[in-house]
């Protein structure tokens, strides 16, 4: 499980139960999109069958059933039968067989929320009775799917995975992509975590100056009330493609507030923007820590909207209009004027 970033307290329990004879019989892996849940449990497999060294890597080793595909995953491709259509061996077909290298049989359902209620249940029912020497492992970023019955759930050991520390991505990036020092501490702010999608943002080779326009987006509109938020959410709304430039400035926004977060709580250490050090220095000052956390939890709120394909117009316009829209009135200065962190104060 060496090709796992981060989840160390995961990879050590995996570990000594590989060590002690005790692995389950199926795992349920939950957490973020792209946070290395498909990677886990595929490093498991590599250490259930010893495939390290097998012709073609893991992947290619014949006791390894692995569904990744996009799309829905019928029943057909849960039960028997499935594999006279020439798509494969299914994954009851497979589980049938002996294993051909004599130490166990792993399948890996990737994203199993794509499975359909038929599937599941065919698939509940498997697990009610594993056959020996077999282990399962199911991924997913969507647990409360209503494609996956809670008894399914409880068939199998719970593992979460949480995010991964930005240092840990920005460092992992840099020994395996050839990007910028500059990109890496980006998409590892701007990823939330997840080392896939920090993979993904990293090979934009604009990745720098699309976060630095976005963030600086946001702090020209500081003075120019409700209107400005408006236009700039309908700018980003109508210009974007496929959802991405909201989406990609929702991120970039993110990242900064959590930075103000930070550095409103006295941990200026743990900020992942250095380019805006003097910025959210301001921020946290003026809209003190309360101001920002209720920021952040709004951009957090607003980026689930979208990943849940949210309309992009809406949700910026809430977004701009309930986090800036507003004066908040602050504690009486002299002279009986209420002063506070509005927006023309966020310098």
């Amino acid at each position: 499980m060496g090709s796992v970033l981060g989840h160390q307290e995961l990879v050590g329990r995996l570990r000594r139960q590989l060590a002690g004879g005790s692995v389950a019989h199926a795992y349920w892996m939950s957490g973020p999109p792209k946070v290395g849940k498909t990677t886990l449990a595929l490093g498991l497999a590599a250490e259930l069958l010893g495939s390290s060294s097998w012709p073609g890597g893991p992947l290619a080793h014949p006791d390894l059933w692995l569904e990744d595909e996009g799309g829905t995953l019928s029943i057909d491709r849960i039960r028997g039968g499935g594999e006279d259509r020439g798509e494969g061996p299914t994954l009851q077909h497979f589980l049938s067989l002996s294993a051909f290298a004599g130490r166990a049989k792993v399948a890996v359902i990737a994203n199993a929320e794509r499975m359909t209620l038929p599937a599941s249940n065919s698939l509940l029912r498997m697990l009610e009775e594993p056959p020996p020497q077999s282990v399962i492992c199911l991924t997913t970023s969507r647990p409360e799917s209503e494609r996956l019955p809670s008894t399914l759930r409880s068939r199998c050991q719970e593992l979460h995975l949480g995010p991964v520390e930005a240092p840990a991505i920005r460092e992992w990036l840099r020994s395996r992509t050839s990007c910028a020092q500059g990109a890496a501490e980006v998409a590892a702010a701007l990823c939330q975590g997840r080392p896939g999608l920090a993979l993904e943002l990293v090979a934009d080779p604009e990745l720098e100056g699309r976060s630095a326009a976005a963030v600086r987006r946001l702090l020209d509109c500081r003075a120019g009330g409700p209107g400005a938020w408006l236009a700039l959410s309908r700018d980003l709304a109508e210009r974007g493609r496929d959802r991405e430039q909201a989406v990609f400035a929702m991120r970039s926004w993110t990242a900064f507030l959590r930075d103000c977060c930070r550095r409103a709580v006295g941990a200026a250490e743990l900020t992942t923007l250095p380019r805006w050090t003097r910025e959210s220095a301001a921020w946290a000052k003026a809209l003190g820590a309360a101001g920002c956390l209720r920021r952040y939890d709004l951009a957090l709120d607003a980026l689930s909207r979208l990943d849940e394909s949210a309309t992009a117009r809406l949700v910026l316009d809430r977004f701009l209009l309930l986090a800036f829209g507003d004066r908040p009135a602050g504690p009486r200065a002299a002279g009986g004027r209420r002063g506070g962190p509005g927006a023309s104060d966020l310098r």
